[in-house]
Order: C-alpha cells, then structure tokens, then sequence
C-alpha cells in the first residue's frame, strides 16, 4: 500500500463524508453518526481504486488546504442533491396551512410531533428516492466527479456560484409547483362560503369552511402521492448532473 494510495483513500473519504454530512434525510432526521460514518468507509473503500489517483502534496499545508476543499465540495455536492428533499417540506409545510392543519412557526427542519404532514411527505420522498433509484445516480455522480476534479485537487466551476442561486431558486418554484392544487383548492372553498355566507347570513360560514377545508384537502393529499412521484422522477433524472455543473469541464 503505497503513500499515493493512502493519500487518495484519504481525499475520497473526505469528499463522500462531505456528501453524507448533507444527504439523506429520513423524515426530516439524520442519519445517526456511526451509520453515516460506516456508509463513507465502506464507498471510499471501492471509489479509491478505480477513481484517477492523486499526487501526494509536497507541504503538510497543502495537505490540509486539499482535506478542506474536499470537505467543501462534498457538503457543497450534498447541498445541491438535498434540495429536491427540502422543496418537499417546503410544499408540505404550505400544505399544512392551506387544508387547516396549520405548522408549527419556524424555518428549521420539520419534526415529527410538531409538523406530522411535512415529515409525512419527506418520508415519502425518501421512499421514491430508494424505489426509483436516485441512491444510484446519486453515487454514479459522486464516482464520476473524481474524473473532473481528481483526488486531492478539488475545484469549483467558475459558475458555480450561480449554478447554486439557480438551484436554490428552483426549490421555491418546485415546493410551490406540489402545492399549487391545494392552494387553488383553499381559494376555491374560500370563495365558495363567501359567496355562501352573503346568501345565508346565519350560517357560520367559519365552522363549515373550515370542515370542508379539511375535508377536501385531505381527499385531495391521498391523490398527491401521484403528483409528488412525477416531480421527485424528474428531480432524481436530473440530480447527476447538477451535482457535476458544479465541478469543471463537466
């Protein structure tokens, strides 16, 4: 086993720990720390033999300037394959507004006793991510980012900054695209009891919007897990290739 080798193992496990710290999520958890720790061992183990080798640096500090810039990508290639999970809180976060059951304030990552329809649909991601094989094209963009930014010498795109501003704005576009039919269907009802409470003055339009509100939005949430597996196919179709936009000469 040679230094080379061992340099090598080194910047791999350091890039795909990066993307492990980001990515999964399991209904808004993280993975526990061990599980995180055994899942980078065992990927840097069989990326370090076939990924192009990297050259020992000369300084101790260039060892730990390329460890850094690693560590960088990884959580920056982790970011950019997160996002698809956090537009879906996102979407049921405004779910949860619109049919009624209103979330708890905040911008942290949902939890399961205080925001059960975000977690509930994160979960459901996380499920279609394994089922329609993102986990694969996933690692087949981490074992390919090697070949643009070889072990050891990690670089960025000169565009990358923007590639981050683009991904990032298509989060709100696409939480907002999964929860345009209960939007339209809460202005609907809305419009609906107050035409209703305009015709009959003394009904309490209030208790009955709010029971058909949920009602409906309910109905309409067991019918979305359709709506929400074609968006996540063409997140995870295109998943690979944002995550290489941010590499050079992709």
């Amino acid at each position: 086993m040679t230094a080379d080798y061992l340099f090598t193992w080194m910047m791999v496990g350091l890039r795909t720990t990066g993307l492990m710290i980001q990515f999964p999520m399991l209904a808004g958890r993280t993975l526990p720390v061990m599980a995180r720790m055994g899942l980078s061992v065992a990927l840097t183990t069989l990326l370090a033999g076939v990924v192009p080798s990297g050259a020992l640096p000369p300084t101790w500090w260039a060892l730990v300037v390329a460890a850094a810039g690693e560590i960088l990508l990884g959580l920056t290639m982790g970011f950019v394959a997160r996002l698809a999970f956090t537009a879906v809180e996102m979407a049921g976060r405004l779910i949860s507004t619109e049919i009624g059951l209103t979330a708890s304030p905040g911008i942290g990552v949902p939890e399961p006793a205080s925001e059960p329809l975000a977690s509930l649909l994160s979960a459901l991601a996380v499920v279609l991510f394994f089922l329609l094989g993102g986990h694969y094209l996933l690692l087949e963009a981490l074992a390919r980012s090697f070949r643009f930014s070889v072990p050891g010498r990690p670089l960025f795109d000169h565009a990358a900054g923007e590639e981050l501003i683009v991904a990032t704005n298509h989060v709100l576009e696409l939480g907002l695209r999964i929860a345009a039919p209960f939007i339209a269907m809460n202005f609907l009802v809305t419009l609906a009891f107050s035409v209703l409470g305009r015709v009959v003055p003394k009904m309490n339009v209030f208790v009955l919007s709010f029971s058909a509100r949920a009602f409906l939005g309910l109905g309409l949430l067991g019918a979305a897990g359709a709506l929400l597996a074609r968006y996540m196919m063409a997140e995870f179709n295109t998943m690979p290739l944002r995550v290489l936009e941010l590499l050079p000469g992709h």
